[in-house]
C-alpha cells in the first residue's frame, strides 16, 4: 500500500504531530511525504519528497487569518499548476492535515483522500462553539479541504471520529515541577506592552515573556527570552502557569502536563475561538484581550487558577489502524 502524507507548514502544529504519526505510517505502507505553505524552519525527521506553495494564508496585523483576503486574493493559477502536478495517481490513499494542494488533486484524479486535522472537528455537532463567528469563515475552513472522509483532533470525544491530541513524545518525558513562575507566549503583543500590565499585578510571580526577534534580556524585573524550544519546555514543565493564545497544540500541551492556564485567543481567529469556547466549558480562564480593562480577571487568576488536566494517551497507533480499516471498508 502506498501512502501519501500531506502536511500544511503554518505554525508548527501540524508539523509537531506528525513526528508520532509518520512512524506509524511507515509500519504499515510505503510512505511519501508532501508539505506546503510558508517557509518553516521545523525540521521533520523524513524529508518531504516535494514542497509546494499552496494557498497563501493573509494575516491582519493581530495575527488572525483575514479569510476575505484569503479566499479572494490568492494567486490560483499558480495552485491550479500545483493541483495539476502533483502525483496522486501514484497513491492508493492521501492523508491530509490541512494542505490544499494533495486534497484538491485527488478530487480530480480521483484518488481516496482523508482528513487528519483539528480544523475538521469545528463543523460537526455537538462541539462547544463560541456565542458568536463568522460562518462563512468556518464554511471556508469546512470546503479548503475536500476529502472522502474526515477525522478531526480535540480536546474531549465530543463526537464520533474524534482523536485526542497528539502529545510530542519530547512533552511527555518531561519532568513536571512547579515553581513561583508564570510564562506568556503572546507574539502578537510587545513585550513592553504585556510588561505595562504585570508591574500592576501581584509581585510575588516571576514573570518571563517568550517574543519573537529579541534578546534574552530583563526590563522592569520581567525576563525577555526569544523564541528556543528547549528554554520554553523547560520552563513550561516547571511554571507556576502559562498565559498564552489559543492555539490548539499549546493549550493540548497545557492540558498534558497539568498546567493553570490563561487563554487570550487572537481577534479574529476562528480555529482559537473555537477552543477558546471549549476550554472555558472546563473552567480555562479566557480573556479577550491582555489589557487593563482584564486587570481583574488577570490579578484573580493570578492568586487562585484553576487547572483542567487530562492524561492523553498516545493514540497514534489507533489513529493509524483506524485509517487503515476505513480505507480497507471502502475497497
Amino acid at each position: 500500500m502506498k501512502i501519501l502524507y500531506a502536511i500544511q507548514t503554518t505554525g508548527n502544529g501540524h508539523l509537531a504531530r506528525a513526528q508520532s504519526i509518520i512512524p506509524r505510517l511507515k509500519k504499515v505502507a510505503d510512505l511519501d511525504i508532501i508539505t506546503s505553505g510558508p517557509k518553516n524552519d521545523f525540521l521533520l525527521e523524513e524529508k518531504p519528497i516535494n514542497h509546494y506553495n499552496g494557498l497563501t494564508f493573509f494575516y491582519t496585523d493581530s495575527g488572525a487569518v483575514n479569510w476575505l483576503k484569503t479566499i479572494f486574493l490568492n494567486n490560483y493559477p499558480r495552485f491550479i499548476k500545483e493541483v495539476i502536478s502533483c502525483p496522486i495517481k501514484k497513491y492508493d490513499l492521501i492523508i491530509n492535515d490541512f494542505e490544499p494542494v494533495s486534497a484538491w488533486s485527488s478530487l480530480f484524479k480521483r484518488v481516496k483522500c482523508f482528513e487528519l486535522t483539528n480544523q475538521y472537528s469545528m463543523s460537526l455537532k455537538n462541539i462547544p462553539k463560541p456565542i458568536s463567528y463568522s460562518r462563512l469563515v468556518l464554511f471556508a475552513i469546512k470546503y479548503i479541504i475536500p476529502s472522502t472522509l474526515g477525522y478531526g483532533y480535540h480536546y474531549k470525544k465530543y463526537a464520533d471520529r474524534i482523536f485526542f491530541p497528539i502529545i510530542r513524545d519530547k512533552v511527555r518525558k518531561l519532568k513536571i515541577t512547579e515553581s513561583n513562575e508564570i510564562i506568556i507566549y503572546l507574539p502578537t503583543y510587545s513585550a513592553n506592552k504585556l510588561i505595562e500590565l504585570i508591574k500592576q499585578l501581584p509581585q510575588d510571580k516571576k514573570w518571563t515573556i517568550f517574543s519573537p526577534d529579541t534578546k534574552s534580556q530583563q526590563i522592569s524585573g520581567v525576563n525577555i527570552e526569544p523564541l528556543s524550544e528547549e528554554l520554553f519546555l523547560k520552563k513550561f514543565a516547571s511554571c507556576y502557569g502559562i498565559v498564552c493564545a489559543g492555539g490548539f497544540a499549546t493549550t493540548s500541551e497545557a492540558i498534558f502536563l497539568g498546567k493553570p492556564m490563561l487563554v487570550v485567543p487572537v481577534e479574529a481567529q476562528i480555529e482559537q475561538q473555537f477552543n477558546a469556547a471549549a476550554l472555558m466549558k472546563e473552567g480555562v480562564t479566557i480573556i479577550d484581550r491582555f489589557s487593563q480593562k482584564n486587570l481583574a480577571t488577570i490579578s484573580k487568576w493570578v492568586d487562585s487558577p484553576s487547572i483542567f488536566k487530562i492524561d492523553y494517551k498516545d493514540e497514534s497507533k489507533e489513529i493509524v489502524d483506524t485509517l487503515i480499516n476505513d480505507y480497507s471498508n471502502l475497497n
